[in-house]
């Protein structure tokens, strides 16, 4: 049996097996070594360095093991390298976001001016200085012009003797416009991404130095249409396809909206999100039409052979008006449901508490199917199994309340306690269809960009601006869902249109950067900072 003794050093306590070490340093070049032997070897790399390295000693026995413990170390993040380390996802503290959070960040590595590892501490302890991997980063934020402008004074070269003039080229990479792709990107970020109405660009602009006019933003943003034109028309082929789609509207106001087709008053802001496998799709169509009619024309484009849709949406008949019983599976949001009886709580808290109660355990068992990675089949399963028992023992406390007169229909918990009996089959489609969601929260925050246009900038001027941010919307929205940088795909798109032009699934936001990477022959790159 090797001996066990115990080594102290800053204020730790290792307990260290020698001869298991040795073992361990052997079997570096033979096998790949366990978690625990790792960890071993580097528990004993950090002791010896901290304790063998002192001055003024000089021991050639002490220096070879530490020479043989270093390789072996070494050997050791070789054996590891080809392997993706397991690390827990970072979580950020006192409000701070993880580097992974910046991913238009740059990183800079600094030594230290005056000493390096292997020196002795300046204090006189006797101890060598060794790297901490311990170190956090400084973080230094700058400002910047979200545009820049620069004026090109280009030589013009005449000649005495003909007419001849000999101006001197661009840069590469600058013109024939004058709007780089950047700029038009930033241009539809700030206003259709972050609600930012052109007249406060404009504003803005001015105060840093680079006025540029409210019309004249739009008419450049406007020039770009038809350039995303193709990817929107295809963002509707591909949700058509999906197997879920989440749907509601919003009032919209067109100032110049034409009547002459339709008595209709009022406008509207259809919102769908359309999932299929990993993917998730937003789409806006802004206009007299409602969300079961946009629903419709979006579904003329879906594949013959695929089954149902399932749609969500709240429990409004102009979400299905237009919508045939073998076209979609419908189904009503819980949380509009349970909403009805979270306003009244205070008025009947234990009738609510009842009802909130059960819809509470449907959503933890919920929560555990997605925390479990359960596919749609198997999350059924679970919900049948689990979820139908405090679902029927609810459906019989609502009856009971009728059929029993305990409630009056007509007071507010009789009417929170209607609504859910009245739409019962469409809420409870979670428990008979595989695949059907619980609620419709994920378009209700889709759809926080129209509501956030609606209150900057009150209204669209007219179809064709409601046109325009209806795309860009989609765009971005999508590009947001898919965890895909906006900024750098709104930019790629305009410097390849053609390519666009030709074949837009290529290009759409989960396939860009694969296609870029092989026009490239590498690795696509993010577009630089403006």
């Amino acid at each position: 049996m090797g001996r066990s003794r115990k080594r102290k050093t800053s204020s730790k306590e290792y307990n260290i097996d020698l001869a298991e070490v040795g073992r361990v340093v052997d079997a570096v070049s033979e096998r790949p070594l366990s978690e625990d032997e790792q960890k071993l070897l580097k528990t004993c790399h950090q002791v010896l360095t901290e304790l063998l390295v002192r001055e003024p000693r000089n021991n050639e026995k002490q220096d070879k093991i530490l020479e043989d413990l270093q390789k072996a170390a070494e050997a050791v993040e070789a054996e590891g390298a080809d392997e993706p380390e397991q690390k827990k996802p970072r979580k950020g503290g006192n409000g701070r976001t993880p580097r992974e959070g910046y991913s238009a960040a740059e990183d800079c590595q600094l030594s230290h001016p005056d000493l390096k590892p292997g020196d002795l501490c300046p204090c006189g302890c006797g101890y060598r200085l060794y790297l901490s991997p311990r170190s956090s980063p400084f973080r230094h934020f700058v400002g910047q012009v979200p545009i820049k402008v620069t004026f090109y004074y280009r030589d013009q070269l005449k000649s005495a003797g003909c007419d001849n003039v000999y101006t001197a080229p661009l840069p590469e990479g600058v013109g024939p416009s004058h709007y780089d792709a950047t700029a038009v990107s930033m241009f539809i970020l700030m206003r259709y991404g972050l609600g930012l109405p052109m007249y406060r660009q404009a504003a803005m602009l001015t105060y840093l130095g680079v006025p540029i006019a409210a019309s004249t933003q739009f008419e450049v943003v406007a020039d770009q249409f038809d350039t995303f034109k193709p990817v929107g028309q295809e963002l509707v082929r591909q949700a058509a396809d999906a197997e879920v789609a989440y749907v509601d509207d919003t009032s919209m106001i067109i100032l110049k909206q034409m009547r002459m087709y339709s008595d209709r008053t009022g406008t509207f802001t259809t919102g769908i999100i359309a999932t299929r496998e990993a993917i998730q799709i937003a789409l806006f169509f802004t206009g007299e039409n409602h969300s079961g009619e946009n629903m419709k024309q979006v579904l003329q484009h879906r594949s013959p052979d695929l089954p149902a849709l399932i749609q969500m949406s709240d429990a409004l008949s102009r979400n299905f008006s237009e919508l045939d019983a073998d076209e979609v599976i419908k189904c009503s949001c819980m949380t509009h449901g349970r909403r009805n009886f979270v306003d009244i709580v205070k008025s009947f808290p234990e009738d609510c508490r009842l009802v909130l109660e059960a819809i509470g355990k449907v959503y933890a068992i919920d929560k555990k199917a997605k925390d479990d990675g359960l596919d749609p089949p198997q999350r059924l399963a679970l919900h049948q199994e689990l979820s139908k028992p405090v679902m029927d023992e609810l459906k019989k406390w609502l009856d009971e309340q009728f059929e029993q007169k305990k409630v009056e229909p007509n007071s507010p918990l009789g009417s929170a306690i209607k609504y859910m009996k009245n739409h019962w089959d469409k809420l409870t489609t979670f428990l008979r269809v595989a695949g059907a969601p619980l609620d419709n929260n994920i378009i209700e925050r889709g759809l926080k960009k129209v509501v956030l246009h609606r209150k900057n900038s009150l209204f669209y001027r007219t179809a064709k601006g409601a046109a325009v941010g209806d795309l860009y919307m989609s765009i971005i929205q999508t590009c947001q869902l898919n965890n895909v940088d906006p900024f750098d795909y709104l930019t790629q798109v305009q410097r390849h249109a053609a390519a666009v032009a030709a074949n837009p699934s290529q290009w759409l936001p989960w396939t860009y950067k694969e296609t870029l990477a092989a026009l490239t022959g590498g690795a696509a790159s993010a577009v630089p900072p403006a």
